[in-house]
């Protein structure tokens, strides 16, 4: 009986799926979740890039309102994601005594607080043609549905700031200055 019992091969197909399974469900998830996060990368890239590139076409001065209005494509990119999930930061930068150094500033003021741009290779781009610089940061909180099941006890942290920052220069002038109203003198610096 006992010899028998040790060939039987009832119920083995089973057990083999019961220690599987969970390891499928992983994976599903997590691949799920990685591909999610590769598109959300994609949409944070190509929010930057629009907005940026966008701004960098002005002439020689652009307004808040200008920038506000461009904002407005942070939703269009992102869909069907809303853009209050996006926080979009733009810079204008110029060479003073070569240092590059903030000029202006505007937000969108959405979403979470992304990382201020870094400013170490941004002399290589200005001094040659002492061109201004842009700079687009934006930045998405991706929670995982992985993380969100089973939580910061396995994983560690349950959110990934998915963050990009795109450099472009002025195309009309070598300059590009933003003013709080168009005819107005005070600039959009902070």
């Amino acid at each position: 009986m006992i010899k028998s019992f040790l060939k039987s091969e009832r119920g083995l197909a089973a057990l083999e799926a019961a220690f599987i399974f969970p390891f499928m469900v992983l994976l599903y998830f997590g691949l799920n979740d990685l591909t999610a996060m590769i598109t959300f990368n994609r949409k944070i890239t190509a929010t930057a890039a629009a907005i940026g590139d966008t701004i960098a076409q002005y002439p020689t001065t652009i307004t808040r309102a200008n920038i506000a209005d461009i904002f407005n494509a942070v939703g269009m990119v992102m869909q069907p994601t809303p853009d209050t999930a996006v926080q979009v930061n733009v810079f204008g930068y110029y060479l003073k005594n070569g240092v590059p150094t903030q000029r202006w500033h505007a937000s969108n003021g959405n979403g979470p607080t992304c990382t201020a741009p870094d400013t170490t290779n941004y002399v290589n781009l200005m001094s040659g043609s002492n061109n201004d610089l842009v700079v687009s940061v934006a930045c998405f909180s991706y929670t995982p549905y992985v993380a969100s099941f089973f939580g910061n006890a396995i994983l560690g942290h349950t959110n990934f700031l998915l963050n990009q920052t795109i450099t472009s220069r002025p195309r009309a002038s070598s300059t590009l200055n933003c003013i709080t109203v168009a005819g107005g003198t005070t600039s959009c610096a902070g």
